[in-house]
């Protein structure tokens, strides 16, 4: 084996966005990953998104355009994305061109999933019918799939639609003008055959890690009564009274509790629906893309699972974390509680966090502003309020006060083996209730007993996620205080 065989595939080093909807040129974003995986949290409008299709739009081919990306703020606008990988390759894409050739292979193999693109595979064009996902798998899903066709020939699904569609075009010149030639249908009819073959030894790989995925999705505390029986297809073929292609169809055959579900988006709630499409789409690139392939492989989600209950969040992590260790993948999300539980989940593979802020300067121009953090979750989140704090923002640094708290608490609890109320939804856990067991777990314990009583009296006012009523403004002073005791806490905690 060569030594270019044995060495890591380079991954993304660096992200440059400049002049590309939400990063004005005056404020480029500059994300330094070293082949980090990448957890990002943003509000909405904060420029989170705009990460996506950023990556989305440079790993792409066809290569697409890039000046309708322009921020509206600059004039003449100039958009700019630019990857460099470990290996010191970098890839730009401005007005001037695309890396379309050299981004080819990460384009097919890669996969940017969004929750927009989740609901158009789970709910289709009509709630009485199942999601048609014929196009997605021959164009993403499957395209990629090498599958065997007579003679023992190796062909991917998307040459073999490829080849069906070249003979759907076929055209002789004559006198009359262009004519479809005498052995039209029997070309086109075995192009379908090709075809056909290849997609059912595609799909019967894809019905397998989609039924292994949905059943870790959905059985969290019990075996879920949904269940992927396999996938419809029937097989195209060419209709020649019609002279059109028939049979586009590809549905999953899906039952309830042992009853078949012919219309599911009538019957199955979002967070069912979410989790069979996730299923379908991740089993889609495990089918297609060898578990050796050492080539750079994103997995990018834009705010995935904000359909599900954060109990089958969890599984979405595990299931990443175990199945696409291989792939460098950027998580994207609006949604705090997740962002956190991810951090505190995602400790295997080497992961970057960074938060994004929507903040406007002095000429009225929106800035995205973006925070890395290297530090502990809790650690990061102190510095948060900190940071607030300082730009005169009290509310919001007592909210991140009370989340560090909160924070500490758990892990103190779970550490102790303290039971308390169920831990998958930090909006639920009651702090009185984290207080109350870790005080008394402390008891003997002279500092971490002080600490415990230091935070008690800031509870109420600052620690109360329903108190910042903004006809009370908080004081400047007691948040500070009330920082001062969480950070005593925190410390007391570690020893």
């Amino acid at each position: 084996m060569s030594q270019s065989a044995i060495l890591p595939a380079a991954r993304i080093a660096e992200i440059r966005i400049s002049d590309f909807r939400a990063f004005p040129a005056v404020a480029p974003a500059a994300i330094t990953l070293e082949g980090r995986n990448l957890l990002a949290w943003g509000e909405n409008g904060s420029g989170k998104s705009t990460i996506y299709r950023a990556l989305r739009g440079l790993f792409s081919v066809p290569a697409p355009e890039i000046a309708p990306m322009g921020n509206v703020f600059s004039a003449p606008p100039n958009p700019s994305v630019t990857v460099t990988l470990t290996d010191g390759k970098a890839f730009p894409w401005t007005s001037a061109g695309h890396p379309s050739s050299e981004v080819v292979e990460t384009a097919r193999k890669s996969a940017f999933l969004s929750h927009t693109r989740l609901l158009e595979m789970s709910r289709g064009s009509s709630p009485n019918e199942p999601p048609n996902l014929f196009d997605v798998a021959v164009t993403k899903l499957l395209a990629d799939f090498e599958a065997t066709i007579a003679g023992g020939l190796r062909r991917t699904v998307g040459e073999l639609w490829s080849e069906v569609d070249k003979a759907m075009q076929r055209r002789i010149q004559d006198p009359r003008g262009g004519r479809r030639p005498k052995d039209f249908a029997e070309k086109v009819g075995a192009a379908c055959d090709q075809f056909n073959a290849g997609m059912k030894q595609a799909l019967n790989a894809l019905e397998t890690h989609a039924k292994g995925l949905l059943r870790r999705l959905l059985d969290v505390f019990q075996t879920d009564a949904l269940e992927l029986v396999g996938f419809t297809f029937y097989g195209v073929t060419y209709d020649t009274g019609a002279r059109e292609l028939r049979n586009q169809t590809l549905t999953a055959n899906l039952a309830f509790r042992g009853h078949a579900l012919p219309a599911p988006p009538n019957f199955l709630n979002e967070a069912r629906l979410s989790a069979l499409a996730i299923a379908t789409y991740l089993a889609g690139r495990l089918t297609c893309v060898p578990t050796n392939d050492k080539a750079l492989k994103l997995l990018v989600l834009d705010d995935l699972l904000i359909s599900l209950d954060y109990s089958h969040r969890r599984p979405v992590l595990e299931v990443i974390a175990d199945l696409f260790k291989g792939w460098q993948i950027i998580l994207l999300t609006h949604d705090r509680f997740w962002f956190e539980l991810a951090r505190e989940q995602l400790t295997d593979e080497p992961w970057k966090a960074i938060e994004i802020y929507e903040k406007v300067d002095g000429d009225g121009l929106l800035r995205p502003v973006i925070w890395e953090s290297q530090d502990d979750l809790v650690a990061a989140t102190l510095k948060q309020a900190g940071r607030f704090l300082d730009d005169n923002h009290p509310a919001a640094a007592a909210n991140y006060a009370r989340t560090a708290c909160e924070l500490t608490l758990r892990r103190y609890c779970r550490k102790h083996n303290l039971q308390f109320g169920y831990t998958d939804e930090p909006q639920k856990i009651k702090l009185e209730d984290l207080l109350r067991k870790g005080e008394a777990h402390a008891t003997g314990n002279t500092d971490r007993k002080a600490a415990f009583q230091g935070l008690k009296k800031y509870k109420k006012l600052i620690l109360n996620p329903l108190s910042h009523n903004p006809t009370q403004p908080i004081v400047k002073a007691d948040v500070q205080a009330a920082l001062a005791a969480v950070e005593a806490l925190v410390e007391a905690c570690k020893k």
